[in-house]
């Protein structure tokens, strides 16, 4: 027993230095690191947090044991022992999340060549952009220029005695009506993908610096280790699992524009409608074709990134409380 002890307390004496080392030197010379290696969570110095309480409580351990056989107290050396495993698997905990947190990134390099927050931020930003505000002032001026037109009145006769006329271009205010319905349906959208953005920019900038440092100084501490596994968890689905389904789903989107398929005899890809286009286009300038494109990932897409981080969050946890010694 005394053995495994001894081999705890020197496991975390060797990871320690190396995790507070890799996060407090910026600028190394390996540039994947300081996009995706522990550099990612040395954010408002969240590495020095979680060094300075592993390095207390180590010490603290360790006084404690040496009190255990300096006093023959059983008890405190049980604690001692079960304090030191606890904090091996707290460390190993740390080092598997920036093992998971580096092959979210691999996969984001290989989709976008960039970090997985940073291309899930251009993918939101790039759809809202092209296919968001300038696609609503393009239906906005347009559904004004069609009223307009539909203002136009033949009237035949001598006024104010007798005549009569007629509205030959009254139809033009179908289409009008047609856009605004189509603005009305999708603003909601356009607000839900800035909300998705802003949503990842508050995990980027909370996740790294705040929530897990907190998590693994509350998993340190015995009364509080249950509420710092849950905290690891959240960290995890927030920090990890979020970007990377963004990262995948982009990626899926850049499919499609290139290869859009339309289940029509005989094939064609054209996504003109009358309402909403001036002229017949292909699926690239289609308004009808953008709006269509733009929904899923407004409505769709959150829904099922929040089921899928709820369930691993929930799944984590339970491992993390059986895990605990």
């Amino acid at each position: 027993m005394t053995m495994r002890f001894l081999a705890a307390l020197l496991a975390v004496a060797l990871v320690l230095p190396v995790l507070h080392a890799g996060g407090s030197t910026p600028g190394g010379s390996n540039d994947y690191l300081d996009v995706c290696g522990v550099q990612s969570f040395d954010v408002n110095g969240g590495m020095e947090f979680i060094s300075i309480a592993f390095a207390i409580v180590s010490f603290s351990i360790g006084l404690a044991y040496m009190y255990s056989k300096l006093k023959e107290d059983p008890k405190i050396g049980v604690w001692a022992k079960d304090e030191a495993y606890n904090l091996l698997i707290s460390v190993l905990m740390f080092a598997g999340l920036i093992v998971f947190f580096t092959g979210s990134c691999r996969i984001a390099q290989a989709f976008s060549g960039d970090n997985p927050f940073a291309a899930a931020d251009n993918y939101i930003a790039g759809l809202s952009n092209s296919n968001g505000m300038g696609l609503l002032q393009d239906l906005t001026r347009d559904s004004l220029e069609d009223q307009k037109k539909a203002t136009a009145y033949l009237y035949i006769g001598m006024a104010p005695f007798t005549g009569s006329g007629a509205a030959e271009d009254a139809h033009w205010k179908a289409f009008s009506a047609h856009k605004e319905m189509v603005i009305d349906l999708y603003l909601p959208m356009i607000a839900s993908l800035n909300a998705q953005r802003y949503i990842l920019q508050a995990i980027q900038w909370v996740g790294a610096g705040i929530l897990l440092p907190f998590a693994f100084i509350m998993r340190l501490i015995p009364p509080t280790r249950e509420f710092g596994n849950v905290l690891i968890a959240i960290f995890f689905g927030l920090y990890i699992v979020v970007p990377t389904l963004y990262v995948m789903s982009a990626q899926a989107y850049s499919e499609v524009l290139k290869n859009p398929v339309v289940v029509s005899d005989p094939p064609a890809n054209n996504f003109y409608s009358k309402g909403i286009d001036d002229v017949p286009q292909f699926f690239q300038s289609a308004r009808f074709y953008r709006i269509g494109s733009t929904i899923p990932q407004a409505v769709f897409i959150p829904n099922l990134v929040i089921i899928v981080t709820i369930t691993c969050i929930t799944s984590l946890s339970k491992a993390l409380r059986a895990m605990a010694v």
